[in-house]
């Protein structure tokens, strides 16, 4: 994706729009106040049909916000850090530090997407047969319930990085133990489904004369098969092969520290200014005990920070992976990605000297 800016924070969660939503909002508010609005709604004047169409497009970014919202919290659920959330042209994309800890905890994350959009869009449709409300009200409801029961169906194609192709490699992870196994799976049925869509796409624009929704739907199935096949290089790739490199030469050196006893109100501007994924490891007369997750605390009501203590939040010390300094970063790649946190604690004759994450040595966070 191109360069995105930034929203603002959600519950804790950075939130971006990547420039190319603007351009999905200008043609989708355009194609509802020029063709949908007009045959649904026949007889409004040309600006109620564009505020209309306005109205619509905007509210059919939140819902993708709340879908994307849907995978967060559930993935807050199963111990995972939320890294940020992306709008962009194909809809949204909510990042995750490290790895699904299970093949059941990806199964629980994909649905809950769908899930928030399947409710939004029947409570919608609902809300659409109140009488009492205006008929353009009353036509924008219905476009928006129908809208987001489409994406919620959508978004259950078997097809990775879409939600029903995640909840099939969860399927087959659990059932077999293995994430290589279950990744090259849905890889295969994830080409047959891009395939697929890019040959109903062409289909739409030359045979029928639906050159918009053509397009866009053979667009997304090229994106979908080239994400479908980042997922296999990631997770289905072989160890690199060694190049002398150890842990201590991609660590981050130790330089700062909490407490278990510490204020959380008194560590707010810090929180609030350090980037996604940072964590400080907590320590008590010079022993590690647990690890401060910055994005933790930031999800707290404020009421919660202002009585919280660090010893209310941390990772204990028994959840941490630990390593030494001269452990190969083939070896210390697996330990990590095992790990709930994405991260692992250098540790030297039980001396704290770093910490490594996950992307320092195995690329970027997670999206689903």
């Amino acid at each position: 994706m191109q360069p995105s800016f930034r929203l603002g924070r959600i519950a804790g969660i950075p939130i971006s729009a990547n420039w190319s939503l603007i351009f999905l909002m200008a043609l989708l508010a355009w194609d509802l106040e020029s063709a949908v609005f007009p045959a649904s709604d026949p007889g409004q004047s040309s600006g109620v049909y564009l505020i209309m169409g306005v109205i619509a497009a905007a509210s059919f970014v939140v819902g993708i916000l709340l879908h994307e919202f849907g995978h967060a919290i559930q993935a807050r659920r199963e111990g995972m850090t939320i890294h940020s959330i992306t709008l962009w042209l194909f809809g949204g994309v909510a990042r995750f530090e490290g790895f699904f800890p299970s093949g059941a905890a990806e199964i629980r994350v994909a649905l809950a997407g769908p899930a928030v959009s399947l409710v939004l869009g029947f409570g919608l449709l609902g809300l659409s047969d109140v009488s009492a409300l205006p008929l353009a009200v009353q036509t924008v409801l219905w476009w928006l319930a129908m809208i987001n029961i489409i994406l919620g169906v959508f978004n259950m194609l078997p097809a990775l990085p879409l939600d029903g192709g995640r909840t099939l490699r969860g399927i087959v992870w659990a059932t077999t133990g293995s994430l290589e196994r279950a990744t090259r799976a849905a890889f295969q049925v994830s080409r047959v489904v891009a395939t697929g869509m890019i040959a109903v796409g062409i289909m739409l624009a030359v045979t029928w004369g639906d050159v918009v929704g053509g397009v866009w739907l053979a667009l997304i199935g090229v994106f979908v098969l080239q994400a479908a096949g980042a997922e296999r290089l990631i997770n289905t790739a072989p160890a690199p092969a060694p190049d002398g490199r150890r842990i201590r030469d991609v660590m981050h050196p130790f330089t700062a520290s909490v407490t278990p006893d510490t204020q959380i109100s008194d560590l707010s501007a810090a929180i609030a200014a350090a980037p996604p994924g940072t964590a400080y490891p907590v320590l008590d007369d010079g022993q590690v005990v647990g690890l401060f997750v910055c994005d933790i605390a930031r999800g707290l009501p404020a009421e919660r920070q202002a009585i919280a203590r660090v010893a209310d939040l941390m990772v204990a010390q028994q959840e941490l992976t630990q390593i030494d300094p001269t452990t190969p970063l083939a070896t210390a790649r697996e330990a990590i990605a095992r790990d709930r946190w994405g991260r692992a604690l250098v540790v030297d004759g039980g001396i704290l000297v770093g910490i490594v994450h996950l992307s320092d040595v195995a690329g970027r966070p997670l999206a689903i």
